[in-house]
Protein backbone atom coordinates (compact mmCIF):
# COMPACT_ATOMS: atom_id res chain seq x y z
CA UNK A 1 0.00 0.00 0.00
CA UNK A 2 1.18 3.54 -0.91
CA UNK A 3 0.34 6.91 -0.06
CA UNK A 4 -0.36 9.20 -2.75
CA UNK A 5 1.06 12.36 -1.09
CA UNK A 6 4.71 12.68 0.01
CA UNK A 7 7.89 14.24 -1.69
CA UNK A 8 11.51 13.76 -2.49
CA UNK A 9 14.92 15.48 -3.54
CA UNK A 10 18.31 14.63 -4.82
CA UNK A 11 20.80 17.25 -5.58
CA UNK A 12 24.34 16.07 -7.41
CA UNK A 13 26.66 17.69 -9.70
CA UNK A 14 27.73 17.46 -13.26
CA UNK A 15 31.68 18.99 -14.35
CA UNK A 16 30.55 23.32 -12.65
CA UNK A 17 26.81 22.78 -12.60
CA UNK A 18 25.29 21.69 -9.86
CA UNK A 19 21.71 20.05 -10.10
CA UNK A 20 18.64 20.10 -8.05
CA UNK A 21 16.01 17.37 -8.80
CA UNK A 22 12.74 17.21 -7.25
CA UNK A 23 9.73 15.43 -6.77
CA UNK A 24 6.49 16.06 -5.16
CA UNK A 25 2.68 14.05 -5.53
CA UNK A 26 -0.60 14.82 -4.12
CA UNK A 27 -4.21 13.39 -4.29
CA UNK A 28 -6.05 12.43 -7.55
CA UNK A 29 -8.27 10.23 -9.08
CA UNK A 30 -5.82 9.31 -11.97
CA UNK A 31 -2.18 9.50 -13.09
CA UNK A 32 -1.99 13.31 -14.02
CA UNK A 33 2.20 14.16 -14.59
CA UNK A 34 3.66 17.36 -14.43
CA UNK A 35 7.68 17.93 -15.82
CA UNK A 36 9.50 21.06 -15.09
CA UNK A 37 12.38 21.60 -16.92
CA UNK A 38 15.21 24.28 -17.89
CA UNK A 39 14.89 25.30 -21.58
CA UNK A 40 18.25 23.51 -22.43
CA UNK A 41 17.25 19.84 -20.87
CA UNK A 42 13.33 20.22 -22.10
CA UNK A 43 14.55 17.22 -24.62
CA UNK A 44 14.42 14.77 -21.84
CA UNK A 45 10.65 15.53 -20.83
CA UNK A 46 9.47 12.59 -22.50
CA UNK A 47 12.06 10.37 -21.06
CA UNK A 48 10.95 11.54 -17.33
CA UNK A 49 7.44 11.40 -18.11
CA UNK A 50 7.98 7.26 -19.11
CA UNK A 51 10.26 6.65 -16.19
CA UNK A 52 7.34 8.14 -13.83
CA UNK A 53 4.64 5.89 -15.36
CA UNK A 54 7.24 2.89 -14.74
CA UNK A 55 7.01 3.50 -11.12
CA UNK A 56 4.06 5.95 -10.29
CA UNK A 57 0.52 4.72 -11.03
CA UNK A 58 -1.78 6.74 -9.43
CA UNK A 59 -1.53 11.19 -8.26
CA UNK A 60 -0.86 14.38 -9.65
CA UNK A 61 3.09 14.29 -9.67
CA UNK A 62 4.98 17.13 -10.19
CA UNK A 63 8.86 16.76 -10.96
CA UNK A 64 11.31 19.37 -11.61
CA UNK A 65 14.87 20.07 -12.54
CA UNK A 66 16.91 23.27 -11.30
CA UNK A 67 19.96 23.64 -12.70
CA UNK A 68 22.07 25.58 -10.22
CA UNK A 69 24.21 27.47 -12.60
CA UNK A 70 28.20 28.52 -12.06
CA UNK A 71 27.78 32.16 -13.28
CA UNK A 72 31.16 32.92 -13.95
CA UNK A 73 31.19 30.34 -16.61
CA UNK A 74 28.56 31.06 -18.02
CA UNK A 75 27.90 34.42 -18.70
CA UNK A 76 29.65 35.94 -21.58
CA UNK A 77 30.49 39.44 -22.72
CA UNK A 78 28.63 40.23 -25.84
CA UNK A 79 31.82 41.50 -27.79
CA UNK A 80 29.82 42.48 -30.48
CA UNK A 81 27.28 44.46 -29.30
CA UNK A 82 30.08 46.34 -27.06
CA UNK A 83 32.19 47.29 -30.23
CA UNK A 84 29.03 48.59 -31.99
CA UNK A 85 28.03 50.61 -29.10
CA UNK A 86 31.24 52.16 -28.94
CA UNK A 87 32.15 53.32 -32.40
CA UNK A 88 28.35 54.51 -32.58
CA UNK A 89 29.59 56.78 -29.45
CA UNK A 90 32.94 57.77 -31.21
CA UNK A 91 30.76 59.13 -34.49
CA UNK A 92 28.85 61.15 -31.91
CA UNK A 93 31.35 62.05 -29.67
CA UNK A 94 34.80 62.40 -32.33
CA UNK A 95 36.80 60.86 -30.12
CA UNK A 96 38.02 57.26 -29.13
CA UNK A 97 36.28 55.94 -26.45
CA UNK A 98 38.36 54.65 -23.61
CA UNK A 99 37.48 52.53 -20.45
CA UNK A 100 36.55 55.12 -18.11
CA UNK A 101 33.50 55.25 -20.33
CA UNK A 102 32.11 51.72 -20.28
CA UNK A 103 30.37 52.25 -16.55
CA UNK A 104 27.35 53.43 -17.94
CA UNK A 105 27.48 51.00 -21.17
CA UNK A 106 28.02 47.50 -19.23
CA UNK A 107 24.88 48.48 -17.32
CA UNK A 108 22.95 47.64 -20.73
CA UNK A 109 21.43 44.08 -19.54
CA UNK A 110 22.00 43.22 -23.48
CA UNK A 111 26.03 43.37 -22.90
CA UNK A 112 26.04 40.02 -20.83
CA UNK A 113 24.16 37.08 -22.26
CA UNK A 114 24.25 33.40 -20.51
CA UNK A 115 25.49 30.52 -22.73
CA UNK A 116 23.55 27.87 -22.38
CA UNK A 117 25.14 24.23 -21.53
CA UNK A 118 25.13 21.54 -24.41
CA UNK A 119 24.78 18.53 -22.50
CA UNK A 120 26.06 15.22 -24.55
CA UNK A 121 24.77 11.56 -24.01
CA UNK A 122 27.02 10.50 -20.88
CA UNK A 123 25.32 13.84 -19.08
CA UNK A 124 22.05 12.58 -20.25
CA UNK A 125 21.85 9.33 -18.86
CA UNK A 126 23.80 10.08 -15.57
CA UNK A 127 20.62 13.17 -15.70
CA UNK A 128 18.18 9.69 -16.48
CA UNK A 129 19.69 8.01 -13.63
CA UNK A 130 19.70 9.89 -10.86
CA UNK A 131 15.77 11.20 -11.84
CA UNK A 132 15.24 7.15 -11.62
CA UNK A 133 17.13 6.77 -8.07
CA UNK A 134 14.67 9.75 -7.16
CA UNK A 135 11.76 8.24 -8.08
CA UNK A 136 12.57 5.25 -6.65
CA UNK A 137 13.43 7.30 -3.09
CA UNK A 138 9.77 8.85 -3.60
CA UNK A 139 8.21 5.25 -3.57
CA UNK A 140 9.85 4.08 -0.25
CA UNK A 141 8.26 7.70 1.27
CA UNK A 142 4.71 6.59 0.02
CA UNK A 143 5.54 2.78 1.17
CA UNK A 144 6.41 4.48 4.54
CA UNK A 145 3.19 6.77 4.34
CA UNK A 146 0.91 3.80 3.33
CA UNK A 147 2.05 1.79 5.95
CA UNK A 148 0.80 4.52 8.83
CA UNK A 149 -2.73 4.05 6.27
CA UNK A 150 -2.67 0.75 6.96
CA UNK A 151 -2.62 0.17 10.31
CA UNK A 152 -4.98 3.22 10.52
CA UNK A 153 -7.86 0.99 8.05
CA UNK A 154 -7.16 -2.40 9.82
CA UNK A 155 -7.78 -0.40 13.28
CA UNK A 156 -10.94 1.03 12.09
CA UNK A 157 -11.85 -2.52 10.02
CA UNK A 158 -11.31 -4.05 14.05
CA UNK A 159 -13.90 -1.06 15.09
CA UNK A 160 -16.61 -2.32 12.73
CA UNK A 161 -16.26 -5.96 13.08
CA UNK A 162 -16.71 -5.65 17.19
CA UNK A 163 -19.74 -3.17 16.50
CA UNK A 164 -21.66 -5.77 13.58
CA UNK A 165 -21.22 -8.36 16.30
CA UNK A 166 -22.70 -6.21 18.51
CA UNK A 167 -25.95 -5.83 16.03
CA UNK A 168 -26.24 -9.64 15.40
CA UNK A 169 -26.45 -9.98 19.12
CA UNK A 170 -28.98 -7.16 19.68
CA UNK A 171 -30.54 -8.28 16.23
CA UNK A 172 -30.91 -11.97 18.21
CA UNK A 173 -32.24 -10.66 21.04
CA UNK A 174 -35.05 -8.35 19.17
CA UNK A 175 -36.22 -11.89 17.87
CA UNK A 176 -36.25 -13.32 20.75
CA UNK A 177 -38.08 -10.13 22.61
CA UNK A 178 -40.65 -10.08 19.87
CA UNK A 179 -41.61 -13.66 19.80
CA UNK A 180 -41.64 -13.89 23.91
CA UNK A 181 -43.99 -10.73 23.78
CA UNK A 182 -46.42 -12.97 21.52
CA UNK A 183 -46.24 -15.73 23.60
CA UNK A 184 -46.89 -13.42 27.00
CA UNK A 185 -50.13 -12.50 25.03
CA UNK A 186 -51.04 -15.46 23.71
CA UNK A 187 -51.06 -16.17 27.43
CA UNK A 188 -52.95 -13.58 28.54
CA UNK A 189 -56.29 -14.06 26.65
CA UNK A 190 -58.01 -17.10 25.30
CA UNK A 191 -57.75 -18.40 22.46
CA UNK A 192 -61.24 -17.76 21.77
CA UNK A 193 -60.29 -14.06 21.38
CA UNK A 194 -57.40 -14.51 19.72
CA UNK A 195 -56.15 -16.08 16.44
CA UNK A 196 -52.88 -17.59 17.45
CA UNK A 197 -52.05 -18.93 13.73
CA UNK A 198 -52.45 -15.15 12.73
CA UNK A 199 -50.46 -13.15 15.17
CA UNK A 200 -47.55 -15.83 14.44
CA UNK A 201 -48.17 -14.98 10.61
CA UNK A 202 -47.98 -11.06 11.79
CA UNK A 203 -44.78 -11.80 14.20
CA UNK A 204 -43.24 -13.77 11.03
CA UNK A 205 -44.10 -10.47 8.78
CA UNK A 206 -42.56 -8.34 11.12
CA UNK A 207 -39.43 -10.33 11.39
CA UNK A 208 -38.92 -10.26 8.13
CA UNK A 209 -39.60 -6.76 7.22
CA UNK A 210 -37.37 -5.54 9.67
CA UNK A 211 -34.80 -8.66 9.26
CA UNK A 212 -31.02 -7.13 8.99
CA UNK A 213 -29.26 -10.30 8.52
CA UNK A 214 -28.71 -10.00 5.04
CA UNK A 215 -27.25 -6.36 5.04
CA UNK A 216 -24.64 -7.99 7.91
CA UNK A 217 -23.28 -10.72 5.61
CA UNK A 218 -23.17 -8.02 3.08
CA UNK A 219 -20.97 -5.78 5.26
CA UNK A 220 -19.12 -8.69 6.57
CA UNK A 221 -18.14 -10.32 3.20
CA UNK A 222 -16.60 -6.43 2.30
CA UNK A 223 -14.64 -6.15 5.16
CA UNK A 224 -13.06 -9.97 4.49
CA UNK A 225 -12.56 -8.26 0.78
CA UNK A 226 -11.60 -4.77 2.03
CA UNK A 227 -8.54 -6.74 3.76
CA UNK A 228 -7.86 -8.90 1.12
CA UNK A 229 -7.21 -5.57 -0.98
CA UNK A 230 -5.66 -3.95 1.48
CA UNK A 231 -2.14 -7.14 1.18
CA UNK A 232 -1.97 -6.55 -2.65
CA UNK A 233 1.27 -4.39 -4.01
CA UNK A 234 -0.58 -3.05 -6.77
CA UNK A 235 -2.71 0.13 -6.95
CA UNK A 236 -5.82 -0.66 -5.20
CA UNK A 237 -7.44 3.13 -3.77
CA UNK A 238 -10.30 3.18 -6.48
CA UNK A 239 -11.42 -0.97 -5.23
CA UNK A 240 -11.33 0.53 -1.39
CA UNK A 241 -13.36 3.56 -2.25
CA UNK A 242 -15.78 1.18 -3.89
CA UNK A 243 -16.47 -0.95 -1.32
CA UNK A 244 -16.66 1.71 1.42
CA UNK A 245 -19.17 3.59 -0.84
CA UNK A 246 -21.26 0.15 -0.79
CA UNK A 247 -20.93 -0.96 2.85
CA UNK A 248 -22.10 2.62 3.81
CA UNK A 249 -25.16 1.99 1.45
CA UNK A 250 -25.50 -1.39 3.60
CA UNK A 251 -25.30 0.24 6.83
CA UNK A 252 -27.80 2.88 5.41
CA UNK A 253 -30.05 0.12 4.66
CA UNK A 254 -29.75 -1.49 8.18
CA UNK A 255 -30.53 1.24 10.37
CA UNK A 256 -33.75 2.08 8.33
CA UNK A 257 -35.00 -1.49 8.65
CA UNK A 258 -34.25 -2.25 12.59
CA UNK A 259 -36.40 -1.97 15.30
CA UNK A 260 -33.78 -1.55 17.83
CA UNK A 261 -32.88 1.72 18.33
CA UNK A 262 -29.33 0.43 19.88
CA UNK A 263 -28.69 -1.05 16.57
CA UNK A 264 -29.35 2.16 15.22
CA UNK A 265 -26.94 3.85 17.48
CA UNK A 266 -24.50 1.03 16.85
CA UNK A 267 -24.78 1.76 13.02
CA UNK A 268 -23.71 5.44 13.57
CA UNK A 269 -20.68 4.35 14.91
CA UNK A 270 -19.82 2.03 12.05
CA UNK A 271 -20.56 5.22 9.64
CA UNK A 272 -17.52 6.97 12.14
CA UNK A 273 -15.33 4.44 10.87
CA UNK A 274 -16.29 4.29 7.23
CA UNK A 275 -15.84 7.85 7.29
CA UNK A 276 -12.40 7.83 8.44
CA UNK A 277 -11.76 5.05 6.60
CA UNK A 278 -13.11 7.31 3.37
CA UNK A 279 -10.32 10.12 4.00
CA UNK A 280 -7.91 7.64 4.75
CA UNK A 281 -8.16 6.13 1.36
CA UNK A 282 -8.51 9.02 -0.76
CA UNK A 283 -4.19 9.07 -0.08
CA UNK A 284 -3.75 5.71 -1.44
CA UNK A 285 -2.26 4.87 -4.50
Amino acid sequence: MRSMTASAFREFSINSLNFFLEIKGYNHRFLEIRVNLPDSLSFMEQDITREIKNHIKRGYILFSIKILKDYSNLYKLNVSLLNSILDELGKITGKEENISDWKEILANPQIFYMENRVFNDEDVLKLLNEATLLIKDFNKVREEEGKSIYNALKSSLDRIETLLFSIKREEELWHKEARGFVERKLREFSFKEIDENRLYQELALLLMKTDINEEIIRIDEFIRRFRTEMEKEEPIGKALEFMVQEMHREVSTLSSKTAKTLVMFYAVDIKKELEKIRELILNVE
